[in-house]
Parts: structure tokens; sequence; C-alpha cells
């Protein structure tokens, strides 16, 4: 049976574990940030009250695994890619990359090591920690995945290999403007919740904040039309307010990071898609100040890293 590796174990990383261990595959969940993790088996049990599943999870540090052969799925966060694709080279040649991680160019490290299948998935599911091994998760609809280095059999091979039910996956052509839109959806999400410690559902409750929202999409649309992406203010918006009513109650995971002292990924969010703006000559002033009001906000509550 195919081995499939979750290379970053937090509250996604467990979750798609939990899912894929009780529909029968093989899974592997390495740490990518710690190497004194021996290779043991946790408990892990997942989902909402009464639609929880229960896995053991085969648990171990990447630095103590020295050949991958299988599917690599990176869930840590992205600015630990550059350090996970170094740990990568010569642990495996020709092994499908499956990156189900936030924000715009999360990939390049990726392909600058000349990985030859490179897949990006665009998740729309919400996890969070209810204790060390319980994750409340909840999926809002299918998650694509696309191809950015590779070919459409591959890709099948991928999505049939992590689609579960519980954990719903879907093959997607253009993946590109699905990256674009959620990139979006979370530059609004990743900064406004943490900078006001609410909930994902504020945006469904409250006018005011919602508002606020439109104006980082209206900024970030101006931005996809000079890349000839073809994406709506409409359509993000009433993407954005689906995900806010079906996750209400949740905290989104750059809230869930500052609170935790974690690194959050807001440099790959609304600082990248500011980044772009300005190469681009398109102003985006809202976008950028609140993700460097995230940044601020993360740097005072970062503690030493224990994934």
């Amino acid at each position: 049976m195919e081995t499939i590796y979750i290379l970053g174990s937090g509250t996604i990383g467990f979750a798609l574990a939990a899912n894929l261990a009780h529909a029968g595959r093989e899974v592997i969940a390495a740490r990518t940030s710690r190497d004194d993790i021996p290779k043991t088996t946790i408990p892990v049990v997942v989902g909402m009250a009464e639609n929880q599943i229960k896995a053991s999870i085969e648990t171990i540090s990447l630095s103590k695994l020295s050949h991958l052969e299988g599917i690599l799925v990176i869930t840590a966060k992205s600015y630990a890619n550059e350090s996970i694709a170094a740990q990568l080279r010569g642990k495996t040649a020709d092994s499908p990359i499956i990156l189900l991680q936030n924000g715009v160019g999360v990939e390049k490290p990726f392909l600058n090591a000349g990985f030859s299948q490179v897949y990006r998935c665009v998740l729309y599911a919400t996890s969070q920690a209810a204790s060390e091994n319980e994750f409340r998760f909840r999926p809002i609809t299918a998650s694509p995945i696309g191809i950015i280095h590779g070919d459409e059999a591959g890709l099948n091979h991928c999505v049939s290999a992590l689609h579960t039910d519980r954990f719903p996956f879907r093959a997607e052509a253009d993946i590109q403007r699905e990256v674009w839109k959620k990139a979006i959806i979370n530059a609004v999400f990743n900064s406004i919740c943490p900078l006001l410690e609410v909930d994902n559902g504020i945006f469904v409750r409250d006018e005011q904040v919602r508002e606020l929202a439109i104006d980082v999409v209206q900024e970030c649309v101006m931005l996809v039309e000079k890349l000839k992406i073809d994406l709506t203010q409409a359509e993000i918006m009433e993407q954005l307010l689906v995900i806010s009513k079906r996750s209400d109650g949740q905290l989104i995971s750059t809230l869930q990071d500052i609170q935790a002292g974690r690194q959050t990924e807001i440099d790959s969010l609304n600082l990248e898609i500011a980044r772009i703006a300005a190469s681009m000559q398109v102003e985006v002033p809202k976008t950028e100040l609140l993700g460097k009001m995230i940044l601020a906000k993360s740097q005072k509550t970062i503690r030493p890293i224990h994934e």
C-alpha cells in the first residue's frame, strides 16, 4: 500500500492524517520543526461532537526519515518551505509533493529545488485544537488540487489518494485562479479576525466589519485584473460569506498562531500580495496595512517553536 506522508503535524495535518487512516490508508505524520521525535503512535480524535472519528497515527521527525517513497503532503506553515525543501533533497526522487497551504507563490522553494511533481491544494476546511490530540475539524467544501509541475495522470492519482468523504478533494484545471481567490479571502480572514480577536463568523454578523472586508477585496480584485485572472468582487465576497457562516465560532489559523506564540503565514498572504501589487504599480493600502499590523502583533508573541 502506498504511504502518504503528512509533513507538518498541526491542526490540519493531524485532521487529514486521521481521516486518511480511518479510511484505511497508510499514513505517517512527520514533524518538520523538531528532530527529537522518535517513531511513535498517538491516538487522534477528529470531528465535531456527534460526528467524531478516532485513529492511531504513526509519527516521527522528518529528520529521522532517510527515504520517503509515496505521496508527500505539506501542511506545515509556508514560511517553513525553504527548510522542508532542503530536508527533502536526497530523501525522495520523484514522489509527488502536494502543498496544502495558504498564500501566493508558496511552491517556489520546491520548484527551485528541482522536484518533478509539485501540486497545489487550496484548502476549504477549518480545524482547531480542542486538546493536545483532539481537533474540531469541519470541511467547507471539496478542496481543489491542481498542477504546478506535473501531469494530469499524477494529479488524478493524488486526488484519489487523498479524497475521503469526511475530507473531500477534487481536481482543478485552473488552480491559479483558485489560489488567488482563496489568497484574497485569507487576506481578509487572517488579518481582520486576529486584529479584532474574533471568530470567523464576524463577517456575517457585523456589517461594519463586512464593509472592511469588501474594501480589501476591491483592492485585490484590481490586482488580479492586471494579472489577467478572471475573478470578481461579487464571486469572492459570496465565497467569503459562505466560509464565514459555515465556520461561525471557529478561530482562523493566524489567530490560533498568535495566541500560541507561533509565527504566522501573513508574509505569504497580505504582504506577498502587496509586494506583487507594488511590482505592477497597483495600490493595495488597506491590504498591506492589515498585514503589517498582523506582523507587528505576532512578533510580540512569538515563542520558540514546539510543533
